[in-house]
């Protein structure tokens, strides 16, 4: 059984380690068979997918509040490829994009925005080859809208979302990939913002958004014969 231990200093992807290593191990010994396996970030893991989408399948969610594509690809052989699923449906990059803030407590300039856009379009082509070396089916999510509080730069979350959305519609038409784009329907006329009544800080969606983006979900599921 895989298990990639702890990363040595304090990161969101150990948060749930010791639940998800349990909970994979249960899985292996049982050898249950995985419809969907959701994994990503924050947005991902507070979403109840069954409650949405149905119960029929069996659904799997190991995603982590606070990771982003670095840790997610370091953690990707023990929570997905291991567990065989017959779907992955992966959204990650709102935290890559944090990384670029200001930290107004230990006031530490963020990373550079390149060098970020850079290492996440390398981690997701890795994650993809993954999953292709391994015959397991991938989603690609399109990273959603946001609004997020001063004194955070609102401009630069939206252009690095708009580059990373255009970067992941190539790479799935590339590798002939299904590309789940949910960032229209849950945006303002203005193409930028997340909109007010999806969610409750501006980042995160609440039911209503949620309801959304299932809509969309189970459409792009039915459409892939995996609902």
């Amino acid at each position: 059984m895989i298990k990639p231990g702890y990363f040595g200093k304090t990161v969101c992807a150990d948060n749930r380690r010791m639940d998800f290593d349990f909970g994979n191990e249960q899985l292996l010994y049982l050898g249950t068979k995985i419809d969907l396996l959701f994994i990503g970030d924050s947005i991902t893991q507070l979403w109840d997918i069954p409650a949405y989408i149905g119960r029929e399948k069996c659904i799997v969610n190991r995603a982590i509040g606070g990771d982003d594509s670095t840790y997610l690809l370091r953690r990707f052989d023990a929570d997905c490829i291991q567990l065989v699923p017959a779907r992955c449906v992966l959204m990650i990059g709102t935290n890559d994009i944090s990384r670029t803030h200001y930290d107004h407590w230990w006031r530490t300039e963020g990373e550079p925005q390149q060098l970020v856009l850079e290492e996440y379009k390398a981690n997701l082509r890795e994650l993809v080859r993954k999953c292709k070396t391994a015959g397991v089916a991938l989603s690609l999510c399109s990273v959603i809208p946001s609004d997020i509080a001063p004194p955070f730069n609102k401009e630069l979350r939206f252009s690095m979302t708009a580059e990373m959305n255009g970067f992941l519609r190539g790479l799935c038409a590339e590798n002939c990939l299904q590309y789940i784009d949910y960032f229209p329907a849950l945006c303002l006329p203005d193409g930028k913002t997340i909109r007010p009544d999806y969610t409750p800080d501006g980042i995160h969606p609440n039911a209503k958004g949620y309801a959304a983006m299932a809509r969309i979900l189970t459409n792009r599921l039915r459409n892939a014969g995996c609902l």
